[in-house]
């Protein structure tokens, strides 16, 4: 029906666009509401036709535009008229419910220009709307979302964007979030715009071993706090109880008692004048103080802590095998007595089901997924690798017994990172495994050790994670470190140099340690011969030596030729060397680089060559039968950014006929020969910083890569695993690198060692995108084009955040800035499974599920790299699993964390959880009853809608044992509690599948569940590789009336707090 009306007046005044859909689906829904759904929207717009037609009359003689209220009158009158009594008291019922809500709002002082839910109206007064000096609130949602969006929009000035386009980020911002399609953490809707600034929402601080360490993490927590956020400890690093504390003579009261002191300065401290601080506490399973950590909140302690207990893989398959571990002390990382895992894991299991602590955290799952090893860990597992392995550093290789007690800078990928000040030191003694790869690297490390692999390598890129060395498999890629950027040195650099290098490596090619001299040799009169005899010749030509020195001698009849000069005996007995036992020494691998180049040439010079062709490839190789001298040449090469490989045998051991040296022939026995290969471009890097000294292998080499019509293959600096054999029981060490939290070790790039705090210092910068509204009309998908375009208006919302923020401490900047981690994720998971008619607790509901988070982690970064294109990664792209992509923003983009009060501000479920009740008592203004939207909706259109029903499921929660509910309601609409254990832990892990960061999720079990229903649970999350896990058994804490979480059946109604809605009480964020 085409109308004259145009506009219409609000009830505040303002003039809009008359919408005569608005008074169809107002009619249809008062219809259905009375169960006369069944006739269509087709009757309701032939009545909201009849409405427009008397509002044109009405209005037509007075020339004036009609008001919200005058319409909502003609609708009642003309609904009467029609006979249709009923419907037209559902809609005057409707009508007053919308009064009533709107005097509350304005009753609690919030003037409400979104029409939101009454629940979040009161939440947004409570602790997000800007208040005046007398705590009067001083702005609209609307106005708050305006705040936010500018404030965050402001960081693209930074990056040389025009106050138009900042402007325009800014109206992209505030659409996404006034629509409640997406909100980002708590902090960030407070303090966005504010003189506080403070924008994230959580952080994790270090708890150090010292007085200073432990109360110094307690003020950091409270300026924390005091700004809005949350913080996570570990307390593993705290010596036990009854440990020595030297500096005073005293006895260690352990990390338990300390806790109780961050816990008191929590419950006295507001975030942000907001809200109460909260804290997570982590203990590794090995502190000798756990089973005291396991109980510490028996008899309603420590109210403002979560705690999780950290375990490895080794201590879940002693739990498995019913064996005992071993506890650490932390300050002399020595095992003081041992515990059996099962009885430890058990007592886990007891206190989770009487209490809802302890949590666990699955230690070595996190760190194999960690896509940023280098910068980052939760809780390292103590690994380990023997004295001989070499390390790169800033002064050279060095190996690990030198660095025991001594700070060293690490060098990884051309990165420094310091140690700490205690270097290297002994751990313990362990099974040690020797690792070998098809190319020939090495390496003898503990079976726990974290190396990093490759996870998916294209022809542009190379995705690497974290693996244990016990977890890699037959034919897996381990990365080797790429050192081609970085030139190093050595501490010893000017006392030996290229020339004393290049005269050692033709000794062990091609010379002779006699007990009184030692000679070198050299055949034929060829151009390269001469030319290597003659680079000798320079060399020694200025070391000392007797005035009758006359250099090279021709031997007669041999085509031979030989020098010897005293100080080359000197030199090679300084280096290691003596008669029968020519080798490259570790006192030759720790020199500088120009030694190590003139060894490496004069070791080519004498066994080296040049081989192959366009077609076939070209290559340059090294025979040797002492394999020993092979695999330092091939650690010496890796350090110089040339990458190789070894094959084993080439020639068997046997008898040979080979030239006299006197112009014939003799039957000579020889041993077996091995090869080192170098080919791709190495080539390049090879000829740059070695070449040959002999000329015709020089020339050959040159012409080889002048005539290559294409460009050779890039080396991608991995190797293949070919196996891990057991190779002893030996003393082990460690080290801690804060920052890279990574090492060079024989060339392979390993996990730092040591216990480390989870990401000390980082903070996280969290939102949400409400899923529910990206289903499309029809219920038939996700409108997947319209999810793309939100996911990267949020990241680089999200990035932008911490640009503006204002950091807390310090410490906390420099490592957020420079990680530069975001995690994006989802809430109204499920009201999108109920559009789509899916059941939470379905096959279907886990595929898609893993549909949606591997869509949402795809394209954030995609948006990421677009992002460091345009702005630049973020700095520590280097050492992180991307650097060998072309560029990305955020070392992290997803994470599933527990919205909490900002899904009740969005009007949906919290994250990934299921639905709390299907309708309950919302505690605001002495209770209101809240039902689910979509359940009410469905049951009207379908006809069993009643006020009775809905006070029959809010005594429930539950629509499952209510008679007169259709089945497939039942099965579409199931609670937290309807739900089997295992099937909310599998959604866990389907989301955890594609989630860069952690996934919140509770596991909310009913008050009769056993104990063997929690130790299930934490059995099948471990089996899933969940990162940690979290289980509530509702009525199990005596505290939780007054932290306000629902204790179920106590009341004649199910009841909920404003600012519950079903997940974890402490991770709101």
């Amino acid at each position: 029906m085409k109308t004259r009306l145009t506009k219409i007046r609000k009830r505040n005044g303002q003039m809009v666009n008359f919408d005569q859909n608005k008074i169809t689906t107002a009619i249809y829904k008062a219809m259905a509401s009375v169960g006369r759904g069944e006739e269509g929207r087709g009757r309701a717009q032939e009545l909201a036709e009849k409405v427009v037609a008397a509002v044109e009359t009405a209005f037509a003689r007075r020339s004036a535009i009609p008001s919200v209220e005058a319409v909502q009158d003609i609708v009642e009158r003309i609904l009467i008229q029609e006979g249709l009594s009923d419907v037209a008291k559902a809609y005057i019922l409707y009508r007053q419910q919308r009064a009533d809500i709107r005097g509350f709002k304005h009753f609690i002082g919030v003037k409400d220009d979104l029409k939101l839910s009454l629940n979040a109206t009161e939440v947004l007064k409570r602790r997000y709307l800007v208040k005046d000096e007398r705590g009067q609130v001083i702005e609209t949602p609307g106005q708050m979302f305006a705040r936010v969006a500018r404030a965050i929009a402001k960081a693209e000035l930074k990056y040389g964007k025009s106050r138009d386009e900042v402007n325009e980020r800014a109206r992209s911002f505030y659409q996404l979030m006034s629509a409640l399609v997406f909100l980002p953490n708590s902090p960030t809707l407070m303090n966005a715009g504010t003189e506080l600034g403070q924008l994230a929402a959580c952080f994790v601080l270090p708890v150090e071993d010292s007085i200073e360490g432990i109360f110094g993490a307690v003020k950091s927590m409270a300026l924390i706090h005091q700004s809005g956020g949350g913080t996570g400890f570990s307390f593993s690093r705290l010596r036990p109880k009854g440990d020595t504390v030297k500096s005073t003579g005293g006895i260690a009261s352990g990390p338990v008692s300390f806790m109780r002191v961050f816990d008191v300065a929590t419950g006295v401290i507001k975030q942000g004048g907001k809200r109460r601080g909260a804290n997570m506490g982590i203990l590794n399973a090995n502190h000798p103080d756990i089973l005291e950590f396991i109980r510490a909140k028996e008899g309603g302690g420590f109210a403002n802590f979560n705690t999780s207990v950290a375990v490895t893989d080794a201590f879940m398959r002693a739990v498995e095998k019913n064996e005992a571990y071993g506890l650490v002390n932390p300050r002399t990382k020595e095992e003081v007595r041992k515990l059996n895992a099962r009885e430890v894991f058990n007592e886990m299991v007891t206190y989770a089901w009487k209490t809802g602590d302890p949590g666990i955290i699955f230690i070595d799952e996190i760190n194999r997924h960690n896509p940023v090893p280098a910068v980052g860990t939760i809780e390292a597992t103590n690994p380990c690798i023997t004295a001989d392995t070499w390390i790169m550093t800033a002064d050279g290789p060095q190996q690990v017994e030198e660095l025991i007690g001594k700070k060293f800078v690490a060098i990884v990928n051309g990165a420094e990172g310091e140690s700490s000040s205690e270097g290297f030191f002994e751990s313990g003694i362990r099974p040690v495994y020797r690792l070998r790869t098809k190319e020939g690297f090495e390496l003898r490390l503990t079976a726990d050790h974290p190396v990093m692999k490759v996870e998916r390598m294209t022809r542009y890129s190379v995705d690497t994670k974290w693996s244990t060395a016990r977890d890699l498999k037959r034919g897996d890629k381990i990365v080797l470190n790429n050192h081609r950027a970085r030139n190093w040195s050595a501490k010893d650099k000017g006392e030996y140099a290229e020339g004393d290098g290049y005269l050692i490596g033709l000794l062990l090619g091609d010379g002779t340690i006699k007990e009184d001299k030692v000679i070198l040799s050299s055949w034929g009169e060829e151009k390269g011969a001469e030319a290597v005899r003659s680079l000798a010749y320079k060399y020694t030509h200025y070391l000392p030596h007797r005035s009758d020195f006359s250099g090279w001698i021709a031997v007669t009849g041999r085509n031979e030729f030989r020098l010897s000069v005293g100080y080359l005996k000197r030199l090679s007995y300084e280096l290691g060397l003596r008669p029968g036992m020519k080798t490259i020494t570790r006192e030759m691998e720790k020199l500088s680089p120009d030694f190590s180049k003139g060894l490496l040439k004069g070791l080519f010079d004498a066994d080296g060559s040049v081989q192959g062709n366009q077609s076939k490839g070209i290559s340059i190789r090294l025979a040797q039968s002492n394999l020993g001298i092979l695999k330092a040449v091939q650690r010496m090469l890796l350090r110089l950014g040339i990458c190789s490989r070894i094959y084993v045998n080439r020639r068997n051991k046997g008898k040979k006929e080979l030239p006299d040296g006197k112009g014939g022939v003799k039957n000579y026995v020889t041993k077996s020969q091995h090869e080192l290969v170098i080919s791709k471009d190495n080539l390049l890097y090879f000829t740059e910083e070695i070449g040959f000294g002999d000329a015709e292998k020089m020339e050959r080499l040159e012409k080889a890569i002048r005539n290559y019509k294409r460009s050779m293959n890039r080396e991608r600096f991995v190797a293949t695993l070919k196996d891990l054999v057991l190779d002893g029981v030996e003393k082990v060490y460690d080290a801690q690198i804060p920052g890279i939290n990574a090492f060079d070790a024989n060339g392979f790039v390993l996990h730092n060692c040591g216990e480390q705090p989870l990401s000390a210092y980082e903070a996280c910068n969290l939102g949400s995108i409400n899923v529910s509204k990206f289903v499309k009309p029809d219920g038939s998908d996700v409108d997947w084009d319209r999810l793309k375009e939100a996911i990267w208006i949020c990241v680089r919302f999200l990035d932008d955040v911490i640009d503006v923020n204002r950091y807390p401490l310090p410490e906390i900047k420099k490592m957020t800035r420079a990680n530069r981690k975001i995690g994006l994720g989802v809430m109204g998971f499920a009201e999108l499974l109920i559009k789509l008619g899916i059941a939470y607790n379905s096959k279907e509901a886990l595929a898609t599920a893993e549909k949606l988070m591997r869509f949402v982690t795809t394209e954030a970064r995609a948006c990421s790299k677009t992002l460091g294109h345009e702005k630049g990664s973020f700095p520590n792209f280097e050492l992180s699993v991307w650097s060998n992509d072309e560029s990305m923003r955020n070392a992290t983009v997803s994470t599933i964390a527990p919205t909490g009060t900002i899904s009740i501000i969005a009007g949906c479920s919290s994250g990934i959880e299921p639905l709390f009740a299907v309708a309950f008592l919302r505690n605001v203004l002495g209770g209101m009853l809240e039902i689910n939207q979509l359940f009410e909706a469905m049951a009207k259109e379908r006809g069993f809608y009643s006020k009775d029903l809905i006070v029959a499921i809010a005594k429930r929660g539950s629509i499952q044992d209510i008679a007169g509910i259709p089945e497939d309601m039942k099965r579409l609409f199931v609670t937290a509690l309807d739900i089997p254990p295992d099937w909310h832990v599998r959604m866990q892990a389907a989301f955890q599948k594609y989630t860069d960061n952690g996934v919140s999720k509770t596991v909310n079990l009913p008050p009769d569940a056993t104990w063997s229903d929690v130790r299930d649970v934490f059995l099948l999350a471990y089996t899933l590789k969940c990162k940690g896990i979290t289980v509530y058994r509702y009525g199990s804490k005596e505290q939780v009336l007054s932290l306000d979480i629902p204790k179920l059946m106590l009341e004649e109604y199910v009841a909920a707090d404003s600012e519950y809605t079903g997940e974890c009480r402490i991770c709101s964020v």
